[in-house]
């Protein structure tokens, strides 16, 4: 069901109120009103309006005071403001540029003409919100892995910045372990792309639900996985590590088709202060000692000399 757009009419003649709100009920608005600046501020608190139209000169606080509380809020910055002046008063002359840029409509407002304006800045809301959103899906996506909805290797990338700058300056220690799918070409060749994927997806959940809230894993290749451990040091992570590679080994995944069971390599490395400040020479260290797991046969933990 398609939302009611909300308008807030506000001038102190009551009058032009009811005249205003009348026009705005007829085509399907909702609309409330309020006769001074005060009751405005109050009315957009209790029911956050889509678009406010609003009279310039009224007594005690006028249109620009009123402008100016609502372009401080958060909730309320961006709701789109159409002005309503008499043609024979003078406008505020220290109006700034962006409440220049306003619409202003002059009295007699002629009800065509209202409504016109109102579909044109609600048009212009709707789209503003639009790209917001796909802004934000856009970042979600960068920050996202697709196939397994773990975080991606942008995230980590920040993320280990942070952790590492931690560690410095408060001598706590950070590891990670690197966990790679064993004989990963024969099993994907044996169930195809698709179930691949699933079987991916599904270690991926795995892993993810064995750790805490504090750390994170990371997909960082087709069948390469990171656990970045916070406050944990090497004897810490080898125990994780280990931990992993035998829920993983115990477990039936599902691939699909059917139901696989792998077994997964694991390279462990901790930080330590000769290493740089984004990680790489700690994220290459836990790649060399998973690779070595893997070239003795796979299914083993080997912490990084």
């Amino acid at each position: 069901m398609k939302s009611v757009n909300k308008i807030l009419v506000v001038d102190d003649e009551h009058a032009v109120t009811v005249l205003l709100a009348e026009t705005l009920r007829e085509v399907g608005y909702s609309v409330d009103t309020a006769n001074d600046g005060f009751k405005a501020i109050a009315a957009c608190k209790v029911r956050t309006p889509d678009c406010i139209v609003l009279d310039l000169n009224m007594p005690l606080m006028g249109g620009k005071g009123v402008y100016q509380r609502v372009r401080k809020e958060e909730k309320t910055k961006d709701i789109p403001i159409i002005f309503l002046a008499a043609r024979d008063e003078q406008l505020p002359t220290d109006m700034d540029e962006r409440m220049s840029a306003e619409d202003i409509l002059y009295k007699p407002v002629q009800p065509n003409e209202l409504l016109s304006r109102i579909k044109a800045v609600l048009r212009e809301k709707s789209l503003r919100e639009e790209l917001k959103q796909k802004e934000q899906q856009i970042k979600d996506l960068q920050l996202t892995d697709q196939l397994t909805e773990l975080k991606s290797t942008r995230f980590l990338n920040e993320f280990l910045t942070i952790g590492i700058k931690q560690a410095r300056r408060y001598k706590v220690p950070v590891s990670v372990c690197l966990l790679e799918i064993d004989n990963f070409a024969e099993i994907s060749k044996k169930l195809g792309a698709k179930n691949t994927d699933t079987l991916v997806s599904s270690v991926a959940g795995h892993i993810q639900d064995q750790m805490r809230d504090t750390d994170i894993v990371v997909r960082t290749g087709p069948f390469e996985y990171m656990v970045v451990l916070t406050v944990t040091n090497q004897v810490g992570a080898i125990e994780v590590a280990e931990r992993l590679r035998m829920s993983v080994e115990e477990k039936e995944f599902d691939a699909g088709d059917t139901q696989e069971k792998v077994t997964v390599s694991v390279g462990i490395c901790q930080f330590a202060n000769h290493m740089d400040d984004d990680g790489k020479l700690l994220t290459s260290h836990a790649r060399a000692a998973m690779h070595q797991a893997r070239d003795e046969g796979g299914n083993m933990s080997l912490m990084a000399e």
